[in-house]
């Protein structure tokens, strides 16, 4: 008998962004926003998209400080917390050095910058914002008002509060008993808001990719068709590469087109909104199903939305490359070796905020003396490329979540196989 086919939530989403894109090529064809039936249709996509991510961000800010903290107490010793933090932190610079790199190498070899037209492009209304020194990006990890911070939805200020108070609730002890058992309820509560949140994803996944297409339509994809194919070639690379091959095989030993197929979910929503943000529940869901253990999916995963930027990375490393391209620039191998340095740490110091890779970019092409033309050229499909970055960054959490976990000798074997065990019985019960 033929199974019936059963449409999951990432087939809807899948279909909200295939619909998407075609609808909104079909109406930048016909005019796009110049057409004023058009843009009274855009403006409904861009409710549709404003709707989804304000239902993400309505629960975000306690998802992420309650999942924390509730990670920390459950982790329940100040050492294991030191030994995760230190492992999950370590990995997160590792593999965004591995990224720039990647990029680096993959610009090298296309060429992105080279035969570009710079007649027509501007740098003048780039608006350069500095970004702060070493010791203030140390400072702004910790919160002057938790509470203005949550309002703020200030992530880092919110993880640092959140692990501060998960430890202060691990050495009070016993007595703390009550307020730890509440916090875990209010986690788990967090959980359920999001599965009714989920249910409205695919209505916004179709309103973001209908605007998007719409207005850029596929004309801009004509003068830089090499930086978006390096992009996403690039960040292809990293994943099955770095993430894949040395992490999934080479350390934690599992399939990594198993893995891929359980982290499908977070990934597509990932790139379809460009807000890790959005995929950070996602993640967290599909975490159980790795068999990441809880305590370790509440505290890696928060922390890496917020910290690792593996795509972005990749970013940074061809952006400097395109520049020197555009003017037929040579770059050292020594100054692209510091910019691997340069690009990591910047990375993992700033705010995970929406378009923060342009504005590290201008700091790095500023730093280096390249002229900021590249960016001029890239801004208006920067989130075309992004959302690649974006899906790759939030698969480079649940990698690391995943190999955290198997160092630390927690992670479940027998749930990551539990689908495959099913089918095989399946199988040999019709047999």
């Amino acid at each position: 008998m033929k199974k019936k086919f059963t449409w999951k939530l990432y087939h809807k989403i899948f279909l909200g962004l295939f619909l998407g894109i075609t609808v909104g090529i079909i109406l930048s064809s016909m005019g796009g926003p110049d057409n004023p039936t058009i843009a009274k249709m855009m403006e409904f996509f861009v409710f549709l998209g404003n709707l989804f991510i304000r239902l993400i961000r309505m629960v975000i800010v306690p998802l992420v400080f309650f999942s924390i903290t509730s990670g920390v107490i459950n982790l329940g010793d100040i050492r294991r917390l030191r030994n995760i933090g230190v492992k999950t932190i370590g990995l997160f610079l590792l593999t965004s050095g591995f990224s720039v790199s990647i990029g680096l190498l993959i610009a090298n070899i296309i060429k992105p910058g080279s035969g570009i037209d710079l007649g027509s492009v501007s740098a003048n209304n780039i608006e350069i914002r500095e970004l702060p020194g070493f010791y203030d990006v140390v400072l702004d990890f910790f919160p002057e008002n938790p509470i203005a911070s949550m309002a703020n939805g200030s992530m880092l200020h919110i993880i640092s509060f959140a692990i501060f108070t998960g430890i202060a609730l691990v050495i009070i002890g016993e007595r703390a008993k009550p307020v730890t058992e509440l916090v875990n309820i209010l986690s788990e509560t967090m959980f359920k808001i999001i599965d009714i949140v989920v249910k409205f994803t695919p209505y916004g996944v179709f309103g973001l990719m209908a605007n998007a297409t719409a207005q850029f339509g596929v004309e801009i994809f004509g003068p830089i068709a090499k930086f978006i194919l390096a992009d996403y070639l690039a960040a292809i690379s990293h994943t099955i590469i770095v993430l894949m091959l040395i992490l999934l095989v080479g350390i934690v030993k599992i399939s990594p087109i198993k893995f891929f197929k359980k982290a499908f979910e977070p990934w597509l929503v990932a790139f379809s909104t460009c807000t890790s943000s959005a995929a950070l529940p996602f993640s967290m869901k599909v975490a159980k199903k790795i068999g990441i253990p809880d305590e370790n999916a509440s505290f890696v995963l928060p922390l890496g939305a917020t910290m690792n930027m593996n795509g972005t990375c990749i970013y940074f490393g061809l952006i400097v490359v395109f520049a020197s391209q555009l003017y037929g620039m040579d770059l050292s191998i020594g100054m692209q070796a510091m910019l691997v340095l340069q690009a990591t740490l910047l990375a993992v110091g700033a705010a995970a905020v929406p378009q923060i890779g342009l504005v590290i970019s201008i700091t790095l092409l500023e730093s280096m003396g390249l002229p900021l033309e590249a960016i001029a050229l890239v801004a208006g499909i920067y989130r075309i490329v992004d959302q690649i970055h974006t899906a790759t960054n939030n698969f480079g959490d649940l990698v690391v979540a995943t190999v955290v976990s198997k160092l630390e000798g927690t992670f479940d074997y027998e749930t990551f196989e539990a689908d495959n065990m099913t089918k095989e019985i399946k199988l040999s019960e019709q047999i």
